[in-house]
């Protein structure tokens, strides 16, 4: 039993693992992987791919001061990432985030649409966190309600505590979940604001 539960750990945290590394990934098939939470679109009127092509080199890279773009001219698509260094100070959240950009052509120029895309591991232990105190709480005051402890005093005092014990459990969570996605949107779109830069550079040569 103690082994079947150690093995379900291990394999728990390596999915994780796993799930992270490939969303890091700055390849193709992983450009797109993610849960989308969110999306910014810029347009470039006198910007064409062959133009914006010129600022990666030769192996679709383009390095960035807070980050890194990888273009894959045949599918259209750029991905964006912002950059942790080493013995960095600053603080890494659980909900980091990369940007999949689409490139789009038509008469009015260039149109790039970046999504917002968070692991799939962290949007979904996150979810089922909430759904779990949420409804945790819920239950346990309908259960409360439908058994008629409330004929005393003390049983209104307790049903009144343990629902807002849950209650600040799930208002800490939406901060913690706020602050963070407020950092990793912020070097984000630092990262989206300095490939637009290069788009615009790239705009006007001919």
């Amino acid at each position: 039993m103690i082994l079947a539960g150690a093995f379900a750990i291990v394999l728990f945290v390596g999915l994780i693992v796993g799930d992270w590394m490939y969303f890091t990934r700055l390849s193709a098939d992983a450009s797109r992987y993610g849960y989308g939470i969110g999306k910014v679109q810029d347009r470039f009127a006198a910007l064409t791919v062959p133009k914006l092509l010129r600022a990666f080199d030769a192996n679709g890279f383009l390095s960035l001061p807070h980050g890194v773009a990888r273009v894959f001219p045949e599918a259209n698509r750029l991905v964006i990432r912002p950059t942790h260094r080493l013995f960095s100070m600053r603080f890494r959240t659980a909900w980091p985030l990369k940007g999949s950009i689409e490139l789009a052509s038509d008469e009015e120029g260039l149109r790039m649409v970046c999504t917002k895309r968070v692991p799939w591991s962290s949007s979904i232990l996150t979810f089922l966190w909430f759904g779990l105190v949420g409804f945790g709480t819920l239950g346990f005051l309908v259960t409360y309600l439908l058994q008629g402890e409330l004929e005393s005093l003390g049983s209104v005092l307790l049903g009144v505590g343990v629902t807002g014990v849950g209650l600040i459990v799930v208002a800490f969570g939406l901060l913690t979940v706020t602050v963070a996605y407020r950092i990793e949107n912020t070097r984000l779109m630092l990262v989206y604001t300095e490939l637009r830069a290069v788009a615009l550079e790239n705009e006007g040569v001919a």
